[in-house]
């Protein structure tokens, strides 16, 4: 499986040195900048190159100008796209070796648990220790 992470600025580099941190390589890097107008024909040459591959996209930000490109390209080649980085989300599914639609949506699931107010989060950890 091949992992695409897109982006505007640095953010998916930065994903990318994070993961790789964490033991996942093989991780694939497209970013827009203000300036960039090749943006669709170096996601088209990415997509080209794993075309035989099982290919999961990450972008940033639903309905932004690297989803909408993505989201697009969906019409013209097989890959799952996500919207929305996360990076226990990219872990999980980077150290799967295969992924169906279901386990995707599991797997969205748990990264969205992973998004927690940690002051909440703290004050009832220490409201449990009381009673």
């Amino acid at each position: 499986m091949k992992i695409i992470l897109a982006s505007h600025s640095k953010l998916a580099e930065g994903m990318s040195q994070t993961a790789q941190f964490f033991g996942l390589s093989e991780i694939a890097v497209i970013e827009q900048t203000m300036d960039d107008t090749g943006f669709e024909t170096r996601a088209r040459d990415l997509l080209n190159l794993y075309k035989n591959e099982d290919v999961v996209v990450f972008t940033d930000i639903v309905g932004g100008s690297v989803n909408q490109i993505f989201t697009r390209l969906l019409r013209e080649y097989q890959f799952h796209l996500i919207s929305g980085m996360n990076l226990p989300l990219i872990l999980e599914i980077g150290f799967k070796n295969e992924i169906d639609l279901t386990t995707i949506n599991e797997m969205i699931e748990q990264a969205k648990n992973q998004i927690v107010y940690m002051n909440d989060f703290i004050n009832t950890i220490l409201e449990d220790e009381e009673d």
